[in-house]
């Protein structure tokens, strides 16, 4: 049999295999969870704390790709499925199966996700290539499918401790693994189980933020209290590990936020013993730690040495020739590199030639992207893009701020506002990475907003029912 029929042949069967999973995870998998977890409460929270937990595994443990295309530049790199999606799907068909009151298709916040999505495939028509488009399209739409399933799952707060656990554990497990890769393998910036180590930094912090509030609660019972601390100082060590200076500020940032946030709440020797004990361990962390982010300090940042600021300026100009839905979503990477963007390549060719580089056209085959989030949504899905998106980020914040606000005295409160500083931070630093886009993030975020949305649905239906109440006595 010839070599190219040979692999033809195989590449086929590795096709139709991946096929047979993914309609397994979907159709299998999914409904079969969801029939059995009826009525069974431990079960679904083991389910998931075990969903929050598998996030920190490598992605190749629960995403499968078709039409791969891994040499790509791009944020997508093929029509991606998720085996997490096929959990949530089974979380929600349960409440469905069960007839619970409080399921909805349609969950707090779920339609200005989908309007992101709606904007972001306007682009398909006039992008380059618009395969790679529909992409994202198709990876974004079905993150909707985790929102609804979390949503779908929170029934109380114990549900909520059950997320948090499997996030607690998963940073333990992370930390571990780090510090093997560090002081074993030798390795200087660690990323763990992630595809670089700024997208680690940023997950860590992400959901050290509500888990610092739990440890910090006075509700949280001592041993799940030395869990989450524990946890949220495994957060900080893989923050230094990943030696990422933004993502090291914003841990800062956020853990002086909850820190005064329990404090408002009232000052507790919990709180005090915890605040003296994280300060010292990270002193300690910090001094270790000098050399290592002195050396990173360093750098020259200036816009001549920057790169950052070069492909910052490929962005706008896509903008200013393509301002309303952009030039096409996740293709970026190839509008900006020879030889179908050549115009826009020829930015960072300038750029390289004013610091006395010699131009080589085959260097510039494959350019990075922009890692600022907001010149890649300018660029890529233009305007309308970046104005749906800023109004779902607005729209989780507020949530997050009103369901805070309400639950400020319960067990809750804590938690809520830890997941609200951790998106603010998010969001802020989006300026400067783009790593919301990536699987992992984007799963755990789109996680902490669906509990925000069920937040805030607790929140509407206690107000309806106090307005019943004295709608009654009148």
């Amino acid at each position: 049999m010839p070599v190219g029929l040979r692999e033809g042949l195989m590449d086929n069967a590795k096709t139709l295999l991946k096929v047979l999973m993914i309609v397994f995870g979907y159709a299998g998998i999914g409904p079969l969870l969801g029939y059995w977890l009826r009525g069974r409460d431990v079960a679904r929270r083991v389910t998931l704390g075990f969903m929050a937990w598998w996030l920190v595994r490598p992605p190749s443990d629960f995403t499968l790709m078709l039409y791969s295309i891994e040499k790509y530049r791009g944020h997508t790199k093929g029509f991606e499925f998720n085996l997490i999606e096929g959990i949530t799907l089974g979380l929600a068909l349960c409440a469905w199966w069960e007839q619970r009151r409080d399921f909805r298709f349609l969950p707090p916040g779920l339609w200005a996700w989908l309007l992101f999505v709606g904007v972001g495939a306007l682009s398909v028509a006039g992008a380059m290539n618009p395969t790679y488009a529909l992409m994202p399209v198709f990876k974004f739409l079905k993150m909707g499918m985790i929102f609804v399933g979390v949503f779908a799952a929170l029934h109380d707060e114990r549900d909520v401790m059950a997320v948090m656990r499997g996030f607690a554990i998963a940073l333990i497990v992370q930390v571990i693994y780090c510090l093997w890769r560090r002081y074993v393998m030798g390795g200087f910036r660690v990323m763990g189980w992630f595809e670089h180590q700024n997208p680690m930094a940023m997950w860590s912090y992400m959901i050290a933020m509500p888990i610092l509030g739990l440890a910090l609660s006075k509700q949280t019972s001592p041993r799940d209290m030395s869990l989450f601390f524990a946890a949220f100082g495994a957060a900080g060590l893989v923050v230094v590990l990943s030696v990422s200076r933004a993502a090291l500020a914003a841990f800062g940032v956020g853990t002086v936020l909850v820190m005064a946030g329990s404090y408002v709440q009232g000052i507790t020797v919990r709180r005090v013993a915890l605040g003296v004990l994280g300060a010292a361990c990270g002193a300690l962390v910090l001094i270790k730690a000098a050399d290592t982010f002195m050396a990173r300090m360093g750098n020259d940042s200036s816009p001549k040495n920057d790169l950052r600021f070069a492909l910052n300026q490929q962005a706008a100009a896509m903008h200013r020739d393509h301002p309303l839905v952009g030039i096409g979503w996740n293709n970026y990477g190839l509008a900006n590199s020879r030889p179908q963007g050549l115009k826009y390549s020829q930015v960072l060719e300038h750029w390289e030639e004013n610091r006395g580089r010699r131009i080589y056209p085959e260097k510039y085959m494959a350019n990075p992207l922009t890692e600022s989030l907001y010149w890649l949504l300018l660029a890529e899905n233009g305007t309308l893009g970046l104005a749906a998106f800023l109004f779902f980020a607005a729209l989780t914040l507020w949530h997050g701020l009103r369901a805070t606000q309400h639950f400020w005295k319960s067990p809750l409160g804590l938690v809520l506002y830890g997941v609200t500083v951790a998106l603010a931070i998010s969001y802020f630093h989006g300026q400067v990475e783009r790593v919301l886009t990536q699987t992992k993030n984007l799963t755990t975020w789109v996680m902490l907003c669906a509990m925000l949305a069920r937040a805030e649905w607790w929140r509407r239906q206690e107000r309806a029912q106090r307005m019943a109440a004295r709608s009654s006595e009148t």
